[in-house]
C-alpha cells in the first residue's frame, strides 16, 4: 500500500463523509490536489482533537496518508502554520481555494502554483490591497496552467501592442487588435502598463475584466459559488 509521510499540504476544503468522518481536500507541491478520508474527524472522541485543530481551511499541515486509489486514508496531520483571514480577505481566500479546486487536475504536481498560493495567502493575511493580490494570483495561475496572457503582443499579428490602439480578448487567441466585432476593448496604454506589472486605479478595472474573461474560458458555464459571497459584503473578486 502506497504511503506518504509528513508532506506539507494546504487545506482547501472539508466536507462531511458518512457518519463521523470527513473528506479533506488538500494541495501539496509534490502531489498536487487530492482528497483524504479523515476517519472519526466529526466524532466526539478526544483523540481526533489535534486533527480538528489542524485541518482548517488555509492551514499549512504536515500530512501522512496511505492508499493506492483516488481517495487516500489520512494517517496523521500536524499543524505547521495558520493564515488568519478575516472579512473581505476571507471571501477572497474562499474564492482562490475554489479556483484551485476547479482548475487543478487531481494528483498533478504544481510546485509553482503552491508557491503562488502561499504568497497570496500571506498577502491576504497581512492586509495587502485585495484587488492587486487577486489579480496577481489569477494571472500567475493562468501562466502556470499554460493560458497566460501576453499583454505586450497582438497574438493575431505578432506585432507589439501600441499604446494608441485598442485591443480585445479572444479566447482562442488572446489579446488581438480590436475590430468592429469586438465587445469589451482595452487600451494599448493600459495593456503595456499591465505588462510592466503596474496595478493601480487606472489598470485594475481592465485587469479584473481580462482575468474574468480568461478564467471563464477554463471554468466553462458553471459559476463559482464563492463569488456570491462578494455581494454585497465584498467587491474585490
Amino acid at each position: 500500500m502506497n504511503r506518504v509521510e509528513g508532506e506539507l499540504c494546504f487545506v482547501l476544503h472539508i466536507r462531511p463523509y458518512r457518519d463521523t468522518s470527513a473528506l479533506v481536500n488538500l494541495f501539496s507541491p509534490n502531489y498536487g490536489r487530492f482528497t483524504c478520508v479523515a476517519k472519526g474527524l466529526r466524532g466526539a472522541g478526544r483523540s481526533r482533537q489535534p486533527w480538528r485543530a489542524a485541518l482548517q481551511a488555509f492551514n499549512l499541515v504536515g500530512v501522512s496518508w496511505q492508499g493506492r486509489g483516488e481517495l487516500k486514508s489520512l494517517i496523521d496531520a500536524q499543524h505547521q502554520q495558520s493564515y488568519n483571514l478575516q472579512g473581505k480577505a476571507l471571501f477572497c481566500g474562499l474564492y482562490v481555494n475554489e479556483l484551485l479546486e476547479r482548475l487543478l487536475h487531481q494528483h498533478d504536481p504544481q510546485s509553482d502554483v503552491f508557491v503562488l498560493y502561499t504568497q497570496c495567502l500571506t498577502q491576504l493575511a497581512v492586509g495587502e490591497e485585495l484587488e492587486t493580490t487577486l489579480r496577481r494570483f489569477e494571472f500567475g495561475l493562468l501562466d502556470a496552467l499554460g493560458y497566460g496572457l501576453n499583454f505586450s503582443v497582438c497574438h493575431r499579428t505578432g506585432l507589439a501592442v501600441m499604446a494608441e490602439q485598442t485591443y480585445c480578448f479572444q479566447p482562442a487567441e488572446g489579446l488581438v487588435l480590436a475590430d468592429q466585432d469586438c465587445g469589451l476593448v482595452f487600451s494599448g496604454e493600459v495593456l503595456l502598463k499591465l505588462a510592466r506589472g503596474e496595478f493601480n486605479h487606472q489598470t485594475l478595472p481592465a485587469a479584473k475584466r481580462l482575468s474574468r474573461l480568461a478564467l471563464q474560458t477554463l471554468l466553462g458555464g458553471k459559476p463559482l459559488r464563492s463569488r456570491a459571497l462578494f455581494a454585497p459584503a465584498a467587491t474585490a473578486d
